[in-house]
Formats: structure tokens, sequence, C-alpha cells
């Protein structure tokens, strides 16, 4: 995401009423850098899918980043709060409190009993039929409904493969032990005593990307955590997070976030 990628966001929303159990409503959501919500819970399930920009959210134990291609699913009557320091663009899906005859929303609780953030891949599909006007045909409200099937179902099933992935889940443990320096790919196969080339495999099918992507996510990830919620500097976080100077990292930062350190540490707290 580039610098100028966050003026794009400004606040709108496509929201639907669903009315079919296990889903009551959804949104495809645009907000503007700044913008948040207070500490709030609901009795209901929910999930919000970031599609484009930063979306923040904070359980009561610190802001933690969520970015394109993750997941926020909170079970029910959990206190959170959100913001967005960027702006993003979501896909939310609110949950009815009655469970199904299909059993999904008892799958859903039963995976996720505490507030997580999973990696998931969004369809362009999804996008084009969650858009689609279903109000005059039967057949476009089918097919609203199969896509919000298809898209709890992926949920679930990205759960449990991730449950059953351990050279995935050991190699995203090796690449976080090198957030504070520069990567070496050959280290990290070696660590799950692969080739370079699987390895590389492994991580694309789990997380969609390649070692050096995934290295700079996590990296991004920590150092929006410790601007949000550390009280330290920016060079301070810039040396945390094995930067020569802040220069540099202001650059990286600035180039994976889309907005510069000093932006994204102070929006917020003066918005």
């Amino acid at each position: 995401m580039n610098g100028k990628l966050s003026q794009k966001f400004v606040t709108s929303s496509h929201v639907r009423i669903v009315g079919f159990k296990p889903w009551n409503d959804y949104n495809l959501s645009s907000w503007s850098a700044g913008q948040k919500v207070k500490f709030h819970s609901h009795p209901y399930f929910q999930t919000i899918q970031v599609l484009d920009g930063q979306l923040e959210v904070d359980y009561g134990d610190g802001w933690k980043v969520i970015d394109p291609g993750y997941v926020h699913i909170l079970p029910p009557d959990r206190s959170h709060r959100l913001q967005t320091s960027t702006g993003h663009r979501q896909f939310g899906l609110n949950f009815t409190v009655k469970a199904d005859k299909m059993g999904l929303m008892t799958a859903v609780n039963r995976m996720f009993p505490v507030p997580t953030i999973q990696c998931m891949h969004f369809l362009a599909a999804w996008d084009e039929k969650l858009t689609e006007n279903s109000s005059s045909a039967s057949s476009a409200k089918l097919r609203l409904l199969h896509t919000l099937e298809e898209w709890t179902i992926n949920l679930i099933e990205t759960k449990e493969k991730s449950s059953h992935d351990p050279e995935a889940m050991r190699l995203a443990k090796i690449i976080e032990t090198w957030n504070c320096r520069s990567i070496n790919v050959a280290d990290v196969a070696k660590g799950i005593n692969c080739s370079r080339a699987k390895a590389q495999r492994i991580c694309n099918r789990r997380f969609g990307c390649g070692i050096m992507k995934l290295h700079e996510k996590m990296r991004m990830e920590e150092a929006s955590r410790l601007l949000l919620n550390s009280g330290l500097r920016i060079g301070e976080v810039a040396d945390t997070c094995g930067f020569g100077d802040i220069y540099s990292f202001s650059r990286a930062f600035t180039r994976a976030v889309g907005v510069p350190p000093s932006i994204f540490k102070h929006r917020i707290k003066n918005g």
C-alpha cells in the first residue's frame, strides 16, 4: 500500500439485512483515517475481514493490527474497541443469536471460543456477489446466501487446516524470531528441515505470500503494536525492530502500512 492510498478511504457503507439464520446482516464498509469506536459488546457473533488498509482492535489487552486478508473474529458479549489510523475497507458479517439447522453457528462458536485474528483469502467473486442487487430476483438471493455460506465454511475450514499444519506453524514461529533483523530464507528453510523452494511453497499455501513478504508483515505488525501500545518514541521502535536508523524504518513502515509512523502513532490520539 502506498502513501497516498489512505486518502481514498471515506466513511461509506453498503449494509444488507439477510434475516436468514445464521446471518443477520453484513456490510461492505469504508472507514476514513482516524475513525474509532469505543469499548462495547453485543450479544451476537461478529466477524470483520479487512480488504484494504488497516484496522486495529483492542480486546482489553492492547491494540492488535489487522491487515488485508485477515479476519477479526469476535464471540458474543466480548468487550472490544476499534480504530483505524490509515483508513480501511472491510467485509463485516453479523450472525444471528439463534443457531441454524445446518449447524454453521454451532461450528463457528465451537471453533472460535475466544477473540481471534485469522488469515483468510477473500475471493473477488465474493465481493461481486455481495454487492449484487438481490431485491428483485430469487436467483440473486440464492447466490447471496450461497456466498455467505461459502465464506463461513471457508472460515471454519481455514481454522481447521491451521490446526493441522505443523510445518506452517513452525515456519511462522521461526520467521517471528527474525522480527528484529533482516531475514535469511535459507536459514528459515533449514529451521524446518526442508529446501528453500519447499519452505516458500509452505508459506504461500498457508499465508498466501512468500517468506520475505510474511517477514515484512510480521515486522510491521510488531512495529504497529509498539507504536500504539508501548509509549516508545519512533526512534526507539525503529531500534527495537532492528532498523539501522529512523529514516529507513520510516520508509519501510510507510511502504507497508500506507502512512508514516508519526501519523500512525498520533492520528488516533489527536483525532
